[in-house]
């Protein structure tokens, strides 16, 4: 008979050994910066390039709306008729078990997409920023952002998008709600400017137009903000955001939606 001290040692033991694997796969950490981005076909041969930019950003809240239910097809629906969508908040349950969920949002429209992952959770990358698109997009950048709390990774992702007339230079980001929101919009602001028009900006930037890095931007010369300048009841509390240089603004819309917590903006655009 196993005395009851080595009985207790090993429950001990078997205790403290889950409760070990437990904290490692909780545990947040960065993403692999350097590792290939997951996505789907680059290109559709033979399609015919769009003459306008009919883009969205959505922080999508990893399909969760409102009313507490996650449901992607809410999502689908909202996005369905933008051809480049800038998606934040995008989950990968399990790799190689279920879809990411940039993936999932392509599946009935036969879109192209394409998941970066910020963090990693479980022994996989689940949680980062997408993109969605109807045209293919020949090279994108995933850009880390200085992260000073260690446990909520953020990344911009710039991206090509080809119009008749040209090529439109994206960056899409979401930027970190706390500490680290100063530093993080400073530098994105600044990847901006550095662009060469026709470009955009646009993401969950977590800080509204009062922010004085907002308030500067929408005074530069040759910066327009479409929901700033066409939105007449923009609520003060407004923190998604798309900017432009070198464009022109056809319409832009913000909409509440019961798919995220987030609105959706949505903005056509056209080179000058």
């Amino acid at each position: 008979m196993v005395p009851r001290f080595w009985k207790r040692s090993a429950i001990v033991l078997a205790v403290a050994l889950i409760g070990l694997i437990v904290w490692d796969g909780a545990d947040r950490q960065p993403a692999d910066a350097t590792k290939p981005l997951a996505r789907g076909p680059q290109s559709l041969p033979g399609k015919q390039l769009p003459e306008t930019l009919s883009i969205a950003s959505f922080n999508i809240h990893s399909g969760k709306g409102r009313d507490g239910k996650t449901d992607l097809k809410r999502t689908m629906r909202l996005i369905a008729d933008s051809d480049f969508v800038g998606l934040y908040e995008v989950r990968d349950p399990w790799v190689g078990v279920f879809q990411n969920q940039a993936e999932e949002l392509t599946q009935t429209d036969y879109r192209f997409w394409l998941f970066a992952p910020t963090e990693k959770q479980w022994w996989h990358e689940h949680f980062g920023n997408g993109i969605v698109h109807s045209y293919g997009l020949p090279d994108v950048v995933r850009i880390p952002l200085d992260n000073t709390r260690g446990k909520a990774y953020r990344n911009a992702l710039l991206w090509t998008v080809e119009l008749q007339g040209g090529r439109v230079r994206v960056l899409s980001t979401h930027i970190d709600r706390t500490a680290d929101r100063e530093h993080q919009l400073k530098t994105v602001i600044g990847l901006f400017h550095s662009l060469q028009p026709p470009c955009v900006l646009m993401g969950d930037l977590n800080t509204v137009a009062a922010d004085p890095q907002l308030d500067a931007l929408f005074d530069t010369e040759g910066v327009s903000c479409p929901l700033h300048d066409k939105i007449v009841d923009l609520p003060p509390t407004n923190i998604d955001w798309i900017f432009t240089r070198g464009l022109r603004t056809i319409s832009v819309e913000r909409t509440e939606n019961d798919a995220s917590d987030h609105p959706i903006i949505k903005a056509e655009l056209a080179l000058p």
